[in-house]
Formats: C-alpha cells, structure tokens, sequence
C-alpha cells in the first residue's frame, strides 16, 4: 500500500456515499451539493441558532450559508427570527415543513450508519474512528 491509496480510498468512500444518499434527499426536494441535509439535522439536534453558530456546527462560509439560507427559507423550510441579544443577527429555525423533512433527513442519516457499520465488530469501528480522528487532526494541523 501506498500513502496516496488513503486518499483515494477516501475520495472514493465520499463518492459512494454520495451517490447513495443524493436520491434519497432529492426525493425530499432538497438541494444535495448546497448542505441543505446538514444545515436541517443540526438545526434538529440543536435546535435554533445564530446564523455564525449554524455555519460553525455545519463546517461552512457564513456567505455561502447565507445564500442556502435563502433558498431554504423561500422553500418554506428555515425562518429568519429577530434575535434578542442582537439586533443586527437573526436566529435560524425550522418551520415544521423543515422539522418533518429534517426528521426524514435523520432516518436517512441513521440508515446511511447502518450501511456503513455493516458487519463490521464494534472493536474494528472503534479502531476505524480512532485512525480518522488522527488524520482529521493532521489536516488541521497543516493549516497552521
């Protein structure tokens, strides 16, 4: 094995999955490549938010949320509120429409882990999660 099949092997893994769950989130009449999925299920989990806290949760440019933003509230999806601690920010929230798709999202989601476990043994998983979490930190590390 070389040091570039690790990347590969992740390229493809993130292809594949893709592939799997684009079908799926189209079905719900969202926008795949936007993050439109992600921004749902945090919101879901986490309840509302800044737009900064959203785009954090979510790994995103405020700017490019902002725009997803826009397209998500025009599909009735995501509210804009006034937030009370500033008057220049807005809190994001699910509208229900939003929280019925982002419960669906999160069926996906769920299911999507089971494909992905398979018949893996929880020591091998552990292992797997441990060996990303170092490579994560050596992306980030680069950075600096």
């Amino acid at each position: 094995m070389e040091k570039k099949d690790i990347r590969k092997l992740l390229h493809r893994l993130d292809l594949e999955r893709r592939q799997l769950m684009r079908p799926k989130f189209l079905g719900l009449g969202l926008t795949v490549g936007e993050g439109q999925p992600r921004i749902l299920g945090c919101l879901l989990e986490q309840g509302e938010m800044s737009q900064r806290e959203l785009a954090d949760a979510c790994m995103f440019d405020v700017t490019t949320l902002s725009r997803t933003l826009d397209k998500m509230e025009k599909a009735g999806l995501v509210i804009r509120k006034v937030n009370p601690a500033s008057r220049r920010a807005h809190l994001i929230a699910l509208t229900p429409e939003g929280r019925e798709k982002a419960r669906k999202v999160q069926e996906y989601f769920d299911w999507l882990d089971q494909v992905l476990w398979g018949d893996i043994e929880e020591k091998e998983m552990e292992s797997l999660y441990r060996t990303l979490e170092k490579i994560e930190e050596n992306v980030k590390n680069s950075k600096k």
